[in-house]
C-alpha cells in the first residue's frame, strides 16, 4: 500500500516538475519573442525615420530648387518687362516725332527752331547747322531769333529720321536731334521705371522665399 501511494507521490512530483519546466520554457519562449518583436519595431521605426529624413531632405532640395528657378524667372521676367517697356516707350517717342513732322509742320518748325537755337548758342561762328531733308526752309521760316543764324551755313542731310539737328564748327560737334535728346534722357526714364516696378519684384520675390 505504502509503495502505491510513494509511486504516485513521484509521478505528480515529475509531472509538476515537468509543467514547470514548460512554464520556464514559454517564459523564455516569450521573452525571446518580445525581444524579438522589439528589436524588429525598434528597426522599422530606425529605417522609417531614415526614409522620413531622406524625403524631408529631398523635399528641401527640391523647394530650394523651385525657389531658384522661380527667382530666376521673376528676375528674368521683370529684365524682359523692363526691356521692351523701354523699348516700347522709345518706338512711341519715334512714332509722336514722325507725326508731328508729318502732320503739324508749323508746331514742329517751332520745336526745330528752339532745338537749333539751343545747339547754336554753344557755338562760336562759322557754324554749320544740319537738319534732316526738307527742313531747312521750314526753319528759316519759324526761327524767332533770325540773328542767332548769321555766320550759320543751314544744310539738309540724311540725320537719324527723328527730327532736330545737328551743329557743327571746325572743332566741335552737337548732336541735338530728337533721337539723341531721348538717348540722354533714357538713362532718368530707366531710373524712374525700375523704381516703379522695385516694390512689385521685391514683394514677388518675398513670397518665392516662403515657398
Amino acid at each position: 500500500m505504502t509503495g502505491g501511494r510513494d509511486l504516485e507521490s513521484f509521478k505528480e512530483a515529475l509531472e509538476r516538475e515537468h509543467l514547470e519546466k514548460v512554464r520556464l520554457l514559454e517564459m523564455a519562449r516569450d521573452e525571446e519573442i518580445a525581444d524579438l518583436i522589439a528589436a524588429r519595431r525598434l528597426s522599422v521605426q530606425k529605417k522609417v525615420a531614415a526614409l522620413r529624413k531622406e524625403q524631408e531632405d529631398r523635399f528641401r532640395l527640391l523647394a530650394e530648387e523651385t525657389r531658384k528657378n522661380a527667382s530666376a524667372s521673376a528676375t528674368a521676367f521683370f529684365l524682359e518687362a523692363f526691356s521692351n517697356l523701354t523699348a516700347s516707350f522709345g518706338e512711341e517717342l519715334r512714332k509722336m516725332a514722325e507725326t508731328l513732322r508729318i502732320s503739324d509742320r508749323e508746331r514742329y518748325g517751332r520745336a526745330l527752331s528752339r532745338l537749333a537755337e539751343e545747339a547754336l548758342e554753344c557755338f562760336g561762328r562759322p557754324a554749320v547747322l544740319l537738319v534732316e531733308k526738307g527742313e531747312g526752309e521750314l526753319l528759316r521760316k519759324t526761327a524767332e531769333n533770325g540773328g542767332l543764324f548769321d555766320g550759320v551755313e543751314i544744310r539738309e542731310a540724311n540725320l537719324n529720321g527723328w527730327g532736330g539737328c545737328l551743329a557743327e564748327t571746325e572743332n566741335e560737334i552737337l548732336d541735338n536731334t530728337l533721337l539723341t535728346r531721348w538717348g540722354r534722357m533714357s538713362a532718368c526714364f530707366s531710373l524712374s521705371l525700375s523704381r516703379l516696378m522695385h516694390d512689385s519684384f521685391i514683394e514677388i520675390h518675398r513670397r518665392i522665399s516662403q515657398l
